[in-house]
Formats: structure tokens, sequence, C-alpha cells
């Protein structure tokens, strides 16, 4: 699976009363603090976590139909 690649963070805009375009402005101070690289690494792969835990649900689920079904088809 490729790894996801992070995109560069564009300025925020901000909305002028009486105008109808957004005015970008720059902030420096805006800045994020820079992630460890284990805080980035569960950042980046939160969403294995949540589908190997559905696939083991998933799994126990069927097993414990088999062994059920093998009781009642006895």
């Amino acid at each position: 699976m490729a790894r996801k690649t992070q995109r560069p963070r564009t300025p925020a805009r901000k909305l002028v009363s009486g105008t109808t375009k957004p005015e970008v402005t720059k902030s420096d101070d805006a800045k994020p603090a820079p992630l460890s690289s284990e805080q980035q690494f569960q950042m980046e792969y939160a969403y294995v976590i949540r589908d190997l835990r559905q696939v083991f649900i998933i799994a126990g689920i069927m097993f414990a139909l088999l062994i059920i079904l093998n009781l009642v088809l006895r």
C-alpha cells in the first residue's frame, strides 16, 4: 500500500465584510508544531488498527458460527 504524502498547507482565507471574495492572509505564527515519528505513524495508520479490529471481530463470529453449525448438524 502506498504511503500517504503530506500536502503543503494553504494560507487561511478571511472574508471581509461587504465583499464576497475571500481575502488571503498570511500568519507566520500559525505554523503547527512538528510531530514526532510515533505521532505521525499513529495519524497515518489509525485506519489500519480500526480495520484490523473489524476483521478479527468478523473472523471470531464466523468461527463461532462454524462451531455452532457443527454441533447442530451432527
